[in-house]
């Protein structure tokens, strides 16, 4: 079965918590962290649909968790489901090590171990997985039909008795975006949300999923963060997330500007975060185009840090190349921070788990 058979017969929104109530949740030492009620049971598959208190009370958990002040087993005896219908390193094994670490078992499938391969629909499988299962994560997307993925999201959302977690479709990726602000924070500490983070398109090889594009926008309008996003002409982001970043950013206060220049954006950045993204106005053979001509110009170096803050740190999510997104100067040098972002996955993610499936 082709990866695209894997499309949504209908999109339908995810459930939005009506209030937010506050409650008081303690970690293991009884440090008092503020938790909004109306997380658990929620699907995860944008953070357009939760608040900035909702996302700021998981940043707060993930911190905990990995200072060790929360090590219970929140999800003890549970089973978590997770349908990969592309590959994964990250996003998998921090999946099967979050759930391991609060007491659930985690199993991956792809659609080919599945009645998927025989034509079982979206919906049959959500419903009958749902029926085994606490949680499903899913990861899907095909370059070939921008939205398909994420309205199979959906369909299983809206199908699955469960909540449904958003592990990488064509639109969103906010499981890496909740790390990658982690990771802001315990670098910068307070100060995080005023540090020029530029967020900037990266020539690859292959086409990419915008979904880490459309998560940062989203996060960093509705958390009040200085983003600045970079990218060749032609690679706008989708306005369905550009529009919704407007609206955010003026009720937050955040400060998020566009450029096409990339050594102009990163003049005074204190963290410079590469990442490529498929162009959404062109065809396949149009993206490769625009991919070619912008790439000289599109690889991070040392001459962007030169031009950032003393102390600015690279960022990229991975799988990266060297000398495509970054040069090896760069990437292996100690401006680099994306292996704490990776790590951070796991410690995001167990919030996120914790928080939607246990009291």
């Amino acid at each position: 079965m082709d990866d695209s058979e894997l499309v949504a017969v209908t999109e339908a929104p995810p459930l939005r918590a009506a209030a937010i109530p506050r409650l008081r949740h303690s970690g293991a030492d009884g440090h008092a962290i503020n938790r909004p009620a109306g997380l658990k049971g929620r699907d995860f598959l944008g953070l357009k649909d939760f608040s900035s208190a909702e996302l700021e009370y998981l940043l707060e958990r993930a911190v905990e968790m990995k200072a060790g002040r929360d090590r219970e087993r929140h999800l003890e005896g549970m089973g978590i489901g997770m349908l990969f219908t592309v590959p994964s390193t990250r996003t998998r094994i921090s999946f099967q090590s979050a759930a391991r670490q609060l007491g659930a078992q985690a199993e991956c499938y792809a659609p080919q171990d599945l009645q998927l391969s025989n034509s079982e629909t979206l919906v049959d499988t959500a419903e009958v997985m749902s029926r085994f299962l606490d949680a499903i994560v899913v990861r899907t997307y095909d370059m070939n039909a921008y939205g398909k993925g994420h309205a199979s999201l959906c369909t299983m959302a809206e199908h699955s008795a469960v909540p449904v977690i958003n592990a990488l479709d064509d639109k969103e990726h906010p499981c890496q975006v909740m790390a990658d602000v982690l990771t802001l924070r315990e670098r910068f500490g307070a100060s995080y949300k005023q540090r020029k983070v530029v967020f900037t398109w990266a020539y690859a090889t292959r086409q990419k999923s915008p979904g880490v594009t459309h998560s940062i926008l989203t996060a960093a309008s509705l958390l009040g963060l200085n983003l600045t996003v970079a990218f060749p002409p032609g690679f706008e982001p989708d306005e369905e997330y550009l529009a919704f970043s407007r609206d955010a950013a003026a009720r937050s206060g955040a400060h998020i500007d566009f450029c096409h220049d990339l050594d102009a954006a990163c003049m005074g950045a204190d963290a410079i975060y590469a990442k490529s993204w498929k162009s959404l106005a062109s065809t396949t053979d149009g993206d490769r185009q625009l991919r070619e001509r912008a790439r000289d110009g599109w690889c991070v170096s040392q001459r962007h840090f030169n031009l950032a803050n003393p102390g600015a740190v690279f960022m990229d999510c991975m799988p990266l190349i060297r000398g495509d997104e970054a040069t090896a100067e760069v990437v292996d040098g100690p401006q680099s921070i994306r292996y704490d972002q990776a790590e951070n996955r796991l410690h995001a993610q167990k919030a996120i788990l914790a928080s939607l499936l246990a009291d």
